[in-house]
């Protein structure tokens, strides 16, 4: 404990002294500069023990006697003590008056600080209660400060409260800083992955934890991906994730199943306060076995083939997407998880109803079938997946398609002269020359053929493909035929169905309307389950 005087080493212009033998022999300290300062341990000469305090009196050649008292540190009972003086007497009782202090609250909007009184703060949304030791403060996300960040297309957003606590007792302070984080619904499911999204604010990002894991944003991890883009902080956890659960739960007549991950909590640096939010990530049940849903973000759609997905089970290793070079990302024994571009791969375009689709094609097949029918490609399991955007996926985009009247039909006698080449890749550049035939392709390869009108510099003609077909022999009347373009579509009864490239791919060709470019997936001509020599 220690006694101070700001007066220069007296008290009430009166010196202090202390016998130095005394001093010696009880252990204090005395300084004299800058203020008069005594120091009294507390197991020192005549210093008392009371309840909660230590008290000594000095008196030996002061004619004042002055006490001192103080409180010993400790972590769970701190007791306040403050002296009330100017007593008023009467007859009947005596009274004292002093002003009355209570907590306050600082609520910070990010751009004022309002302080209220726990009351008032309880009228703008605010709940302060004490049970078990322990102080519990509410704010509902409509109280008075509470600030809100993000507006995703998932309607996500972040609620952050920031307030203090205050206490002045006279004789010290007291100040707690609380600090709130929450986004009332992060978690969103498809098939293959739990998505936890957080709309970006004022803290910054600084680890995960999920049940007994942590993850940081440096460190990159084979469990999870943790990304920041499009104002948002986005975790992707696999459902395979060795920390979560597969639990049973009813959905309707049936039992379906959901995924829970442990308790996730996400920590941020707010103002140089770690700021956290706990939660529990629940995916809603589904059920077991139903169609793969399919993600669409950055250009990709990614989707899961389960072996469950067919009965009897699917044979894994006999899945293909419509372009066969393009493997799945991850293969396990029971699953395929696919990241497939949307720009390749097979996948295609189009428009419908004002909405751009890209779809693409998954199959199976068949081993150790008899070959049926005209061709075969062994198929059983066909799944067309898809990825559409409307007019809000994207509000920066505008598009204004304007469509010009048709010109007015013109009829003249002449011959045209038209030619079929084959290529070997997708960029049309230089076709194959008679030296190179016979062209040696595998079954399912793609083969891209091109049609176009010679000789014409008329950039009024167009080049329509009706109907295309391939025979065993030379002779285009010939039978076994298989049809490939049927009134200008590709042909619908083809598991392979043809893929147009339309000419505006292609830059610097003069008179494009003169070309037509289209891929055929190679196959075989069979005869009563005899692959024909010359296959095609």
């Amino acid at each position: 404990m220690a006694l101070s005087n700001q007066k220069e080493g007296n008290l009430n212009n009166k010196p202090i002294q202390i016998n130095p033998a005394y001093e010696l022999k009880c252990q204090y300290t005395v300084e004299m500069v800058p203020v008069f300062q005594l120091r009294v341990g507390y197991r020192a000469c005549e210093v008392r023990e009371q309840i909660n305090y230590f008290s000594k009196s000095l008196g030996q050649t002061v004619t004042k006697k002055y006490q001192m008292v103080c409180l010993p540190t400790q972590s769970d009972n701190l007791q306040i003590s403050r002296e009330v003086g100017k007593t008023r007497c009467t007859p009947s009782f005596m009274e004292i008056s002093e002003t009355p202090r209570e907590w306050l609250v600082d609520i910070n909007n990010g751009q004022t600080i309002t302080t209220m009184t726990l009351l008032q703060a309880r009228s703008k949304g605010y709940e302060f209660t004490v049970a078990n030791n322990l102080m519990t403060v509410r704010a509902y996300f409509t109280a008075t400060g509470i600030r809100e960040f993000g507006q995703l297309p998932s309607d996500k957003v972040l609620y952050l409260a920031d307030l203090t606590l205050k206490y002045d007792s006279g004789f010290g302070k007291i100040t707690i800083l609380v600090l709130m984080i929450c986004v009332p619904a992060p978690v969103r499911c498809n098939r293959m992955n739990v998505i936890i999204e957080v709309p970006s604010f004022v803290g910054t990002f600084t680890n995960l934890a999920i049940g007994t894991r942590l993850y940081l944003p440096s460190l990159p991890s084979s469990d999870l991906s943790i990304s920041s883009q499009q104002n948002m902080l986005r975790i992707t956890v696999p459902k395979r994730y060795p920390l979560a659960q597969t639990m049973a739960c009813p959905l309707g007549f049936l039992t379906g199943v959901k995924t829970v991950l442990p308790d996730t909590k996400l920590t941020f640096n707010v103002r140089g306060t770690q700021t956290s939010m706990t939660f529990t990530p629940v995916c809603p049940c589904e059920m077991k076995g139903a169609d793969p849903e399919v993600l669409c973000q950055d250009g990709f759609m990614d989707f899961e083939v389960r072996s469950n997905d067919t009965l009897p089970p699917l044979d894994l290793s006999t899945v293909r997407l419509r372009d066969p070079t393009c493997s799945p990302s991850v293969a396990s024994k029971d699953s395929l998880l696919f990241h497939v571009p949307l720009a390749s791969c097979g996948t295609t375009s189009k428009v419908v109803n004002g909405k751009l689709v890209y779809e693409n094609e998954i199959r199976a097949l068949l081993k150790d079938q008899p070959l049926l029918g005209v061709i075969t490609r062994d198929s059983e399991y066909v799944l067309t997946v898809q990825c559409y955007y409307d007019h809000t996926a994207d509000a920066n985009l505008i598009v204004d398609v304007k469509t010009n009247a048709p010109p007015p039909p013109a009829v003249e006698q002449g011959d045209l002269i038209v030619v079929l080449r084959a290529y070997p890749d997708v960029l049309y550049r230089t076709p194959y020359r008679d030296q190179a035939y016979p062209v040696v392709k595998y079954l399912r390869d793609p083969l891209y053929l091109e049609v176009q009108v010679l000789n014409r510099l008329d950039p009024n003609i167009k080049l329509v493909l009706d109907d295309c077909w391939a025979t065993g022999f030379p002779s285009p009347s010939s039978l076994p035929r298989w049809n490939i373009i049927v009134d200008g579509c590709p042909y619908d009864g083809d598991n392979y169905m043809t893929v147009f490239h339309p000419m505006s791919e292609f830059l610097g060709i003069p008179f494009p309307s003169h070309y037509r470019r289209f891929e055929v997936k190679m196959f075989t001509f069979v005869s009563g389950g005899v692959l024909q020599a010359n296959s095609v």
